[in-house]
């Protein structure tokens, strides 16, 4: 439920990542000693519709179905609850992109995008048709994707929603009052317990441990030694555990957009995101002043902040209606424009222009039109019946809160964020208005503790993005070691799309030598050229909720 909006832009599922960690430590007593088994069976055969509508463009649908060509598709059948071993069992679905040069192959890399409750297992195929380097990797490696229990081809998550006759809160423009937020916090907690109640058993079992021993279950079954990895966002909490827990069975690992050691704490997580946001703003601001014969926002770097913050308290105070939007729209816009991944500063920066001279009673001014409107209300359609789950919401959900170590009461949620409004004065709105782990009904099953290991660990964090904030990448490799990568950008999980970028990567995965430099990543626009076919991946910060639009900005409340 929010009230903002959202960019994404690039092919594929990068998703934010959540909380760090559990508890490293070994596998429970009495663990079955049966050996782990891959069970193969015949891929699904995606028709060009499903493919198209997972992002593939039509002139390459060869290269697509070249992939599928060489791919094995197969499960894995693993605990559901690791105290257990001998106990209920679910699956885990996994892809092998089999490596074209097998009589020098390197082994196998599994990968993962992130989430948690993102699906992973066409992952190999995406990198494989967007990345030339990641192209040459699956020449030597067995690429390796899986859908995390409770997603996609594995035993799903499901959640059951509150009845009909039970509505969201209305939300009103302006700031956030008390009285709102707890109206909030109480739809939050109906429908955590609500998704509990669906299948407790299941849900229960949804934690990033439990997803590592998933992975080293897995890595058994395939008959490899070591097992490389790959992952983003929460793919790098994912590996960070699974590191902690069998460092004797990681080959080669480079985790990009790096999720912190504390980040597991919600009320700490989204402090540091939020707090990220505001830190980027002075770049955008003095991109903007050295164009300001362009857009009038001020000619230094501080004018430019100074007008936007005059602006959100202006709008906060009284909201702008537009002649043809039914949507008060408050301060949050324009901290939203402020925070704009700067591949779109070329729009949001004229947008923001435009949102200091309109007035309500207005039309929508034309700089603004593509953000508020978009194309407009189109008709929905029905997705391909075999079109694969890409984010499963309920596992992503019981995986955060199973996780989750921060105080869940109303009380001390509300003097967290009202303390974020007085530290960020532009960016505190857009932070989450609700404990989202609100009512869930079990305590954070294991805390966690991250162990350094000798094991081959390459970090890369980007300087300036606001979903896994840079300092992170410090704190982990003070916590478990590594040799960290700067990427000059504020891309979330852009080293994969950025051949400049990749290039390390890949020469880290055919050498296991690390990498202590770094790359530019996806730079600014330098003119005001149109620029969202520049955005390499996903970059909207999920700490404000904006809603996935591809590759366009939209504006939808929920």
């Amino acid at each position: 439920m929010t009230r903002h909006t959202g960019i994404v832009a690039g092919i594929g599922v990068l998703v934010m990542a959540a909380g760090a960690g559990l508890i490293a430590f070994a596998p429970p007593a009495g663990a079955s000693t049966a050996p782990p088994a891959v069970t193969w069976s015949d891929c699904v055969a995606y028709s060009d519709e499903t493919l198209e509508a997972m992002g593939v463009p039509p002139e390459e649908l060869p290269r697509i179905r070249a992939l599928l060509a060489r791919t094995d598709c197969g499960a894995v059948r693993v605990p559901l609850d690791y105290n257990r071993p001998n106990g209920t069992k679910i699956t885990v679905a996994i892809s092998r992109l089999r490596a074209t040069d097998q009589r020098h192959k390197l082994g196998s890399m599994a990968v993962n995008p992130g989430g948690p409750g993102g699906s992973g297992y066409l992952m190999p195929h995406e990198l494989a048709l967007t990345s030339p380097q990641f192209e040459a990797l699956a020449e030597r490696y067995d690429l390796i994707g899986f859908d995390p229990r409770g997603v996609g081809y594995s035993t799903r998550a499901a959640c059951a929603r509150p009845g009909r006759d039970v509505t969201p809160p209305e939300i009103p423009a302006g700031p956030l009052t008390g009285e709102t937020a707890k109206k909030i916090y109480d739809f939050q907690v109906l429908q955590n317990r609500t998704c509990w109640q669906s299948d407790p058993t299941f849900l229960g079992q949804l934690t990033t441990a439990n997803v590592a021993r998933d992975l080293e279950q897995v890595r058994k079954a395939l008959g490899q030694e070591k097992l490389g990895y790959f992952g983003v966002s929460w793919g790098t909490l994912l590996g960070q555990v699974y590191r902690s827990l069998y460092p004797g069975s990681v080959g080669r690992m480079w985790l990009d957009s790096v999720v912190g050691p504390t980040a597991n704490r919600l009320d700490s997580r989204f402090h540091d995101v939020t707090a990220a946001d505001e830190g980027k703003i002075p770049r955008w601001a003095a991109w903007a002043a050295h164009r300001d014969a362009t857009y009038h926002l001020g000619d230094t770097a501080e004018e430019v902040i100074a007008l936007v913050k005059q602006l959100k308290r202006k709008l906060d105070a009284a909201p702008i209606v537009f002649s043809d939007l039914d949507q008060p729209l408050d301060g949050n816009l324009a901290a939203f424009l402020a925070v704009a991944p700067s591949p779109l500063w070329a729009e949001s920066t004229p947008a923001l222009a435009a949102l200091t001279t309109a007035k309500t009673g207005d039309p929508v001014p034309d700089a603004l039109r593509p953000i508020l409107i978009g194309d407009g209300p189109q008709e929905p359609t029905e997705p391909p019946a075999d079109l694969p789950e890409q984010f499963n919401d309920a596992a992503g959900r019981a995986i955060l809160c199973n996780d989750d170590t921060s105080p869940h009461d109303f009380p001390t949620f509300w003097k967290t964020y009202r303390s974020w409004q007085r530290e960020f004065p532009i960016t505190a709105g857009l932070a989450p208005f609700t404990q989202m782990c609100a009512g869930w009904p079990i305590p954070a099953k294991e805390p966690f503790q991250l162990r350094k290991s000798n094991a081959s660990l390459q970090l890369s964090g980007h300087r300036w993005e606001s979903p896994t904030p840079f300092p992170w990448i410090a704190q982990v490799q003070a916590r478990i070691g590594g040799t960290a990568f700067t990427v000059e950008d504020d891309i979330h999980g852009s080293v994969a799309r950025v051949p400049q970028c990749t290039e390390h990567l890949e020469a880290y995965f055919l050498t296991g030598r690390p990498d202590s430099g770094g790359c530019d990543g996806v730079t600014p626009p330098s003119d005001a050229a149109a620029s969202t076919a520049t955005v390499a991946a996903e970059s909207a910060p999920v700490s404000t909720g904006w809603a996935p639009s591809g590759n366009r900005w939209s504006w939808r409340k929920h």
